[in-house]
């Protein structure tokens, strides 16, 4: 998943557990690579809020009873600058043993050789139950690099009390009653000059691509061996062009802001929005500073263009991977299985509210309103390109640039488009 699908907090820099005992004629000695003596530590590099601590300290702990012997010390890594730091990390002598990755950049560094082939281990480790969106993520030319971890995907979070005051009963089916919920709340709520119906900070390209695809649109297309851009196709156009006129009416958000430093759970829970659209523990993001919104944050999927129809939702996520250079392979995939596994996922989606990486786990949340709905979202869901040069772009400011472009009206749809075609289509071949 890339740097935006994850803000629950995990408490601490590091996580180690260490327990001493004797490792000479144990078992794990095999696992550690041969030689007379377990591994005395494997170095793992977990993404910020990527997981509840009280997950990782329950696979610690099961890890530690197999294999008493290694310390496992766990890295929280923050998603600014992280793709340099693994490019550096990968490529250094002493690598971290188990990465975190976002799930569009696993084939970059698959490619690059930092990354160990884990397709022998697929089926040990469940392959054929996982989300086939995070699988493709962690595959390149039908090698296994990345073992999904988790997924998230956005929805819209509303506040139930504003819809009330505003007179709005029924929740959006399709983009035509969005917008009239969105007049209601806006004429209601208004006064406020601070308000929004929908609050969309103008760099959010994660929440604009839904509009696109639900138009028949695409960031990029296959063409031959080749890629080109299709931001300035007329359906891409079309979906930035139906979100262009909400952002303008409807959102007081910087046009060029982000939805990190413009957090949009900030103005939900402040009253300030009555619409956002998030991944689901954004809710508790909003109850942990507003706890008195407990039963006034509702959740409805992303509408579509026609009646009843929802629009296809970025899936995003992360994969766990081994380096290539650890020194400690076998223990670190011995850790990755643990993450990756039933007990741990089911830990994971009660606790941190994320879908599960296998279809097997996807009823976790089947009675609970809120996350429920992103589950169900994970079954109309699309992914970036799937190239390893899809990293270059997303590190680059390409769909940042048009956004604002378009929503400030510096350039129109299709120039801004055309610019951003044209520099896909450059990034991608390069």
């Amino acid at each position: 998943m890339h740097r935006r699908l994850r803000t629950v907090a995990v408490a601490g820099v590091a996580v180690a557990l260490f327990a001493a005992g004797c490792g000479g004629d144990d078992p794990a000695d095999a696992a550690a690579g041969g030689g007379d003596t377990q591994a005395k530590d494997i170095t793992v590099w977990l993404m910020n809020g990527s997981a509840p601590e009280s997950v990782i300290e329950a696979v610690n702990k099961d890890f530690a009873a197999k294999y008493p012997d290694t310390k496992v010390n766990v890295e929280i890594q923050q998603w600014d600058g992280i793709q340099e730091k693994t490019t550096t990390a990968l490529a250094g002598n002493n690598p971290p043993d188990v990465l975190e990755i976002g799930s569009t950049l696993v084939s970059k560094f698959a490619e690059s050789g930092g990354l160990k082939d884990l397709t022998g281990k697929k089926g040990e480790l469940g392959g054929d139950t996982w989300l086939q969106g995070l699988t493709d993520a962690g595959t390149l030319d039908g090698a296994l690099y990345g073992v999904p971890y988790y997924a998230g995907d956005r929805a819209v979070l509303y506040r139930k009390d504003l819809f009330a005051k505003a007179g709005v009963t029924t929740l959006p089916t399709d983009r035509a009653s969005f917008v009239a919920a969105a007049e209601k709340l806006q004429a209601t709520h208004g006064k406020d000059k601070q308000f929004s119906a929908l609050y969309f900070p103008g760099q959010y390209w994660y929440a604009a691509l839904p509009f696109v695809w639900d138009e028949g649109g695409d960031v990029a297309v296959k063409d031959g061996d080749s890629w080109k851009g299709a931001l300035d196709s007329p359906q891409s156009q079309a979906g930035l062009g139906w979100l262009k006129d909400v952002v303008t009416r409807f959102s007081k958000a910087p046009v060029n802001g982000n939805e990190n430093d413009n957090d949009p759970a900030v103005p939900l829970g402040e009253g300030k929005a009555a619409m956002i659209i998030d991944a689901g523990w954004k809710v508790g993001t909003v109850l942990k500073a507003k706890p008195a919104l407990k039963d006034q944050i509702g959740v409805f999927p992303i509408p579509g263009k026609t009646a009843g129809s929802t629009a296809p939702v970025f899936l995003g996520g992360s994969n766990l991977a081994i380096a290539e250079g650890s020194d400690a392979g076998d223990l670190a995939y011995e850790w990755v299985k643990l993450l990756s596994g039933s007990k741990a996922q089911t830990d994971l989606a009660t606790t941190g509210g994320v879908i599960p990486n296998s279809t097997g786990l996807l009823d976790i949340h089947k009675d609970d309103p809120i996350l429920s709905v992103f589950d169900a979202a994970a079954k109309n869901s699309r992914s970036t390109p799937a190239t390893p040069k899809w990293a270059n772009v997303e590190s680059s400011t390409i769909l940042q640039d048009m956004l604002v472009a378009i929503f400030s009206g510096s350039k129109s749809i299709p120039d801004a488009t055309r610019s951003a075609s044209e520099a896909i289509t450059k990034t991608l071949n390069a």
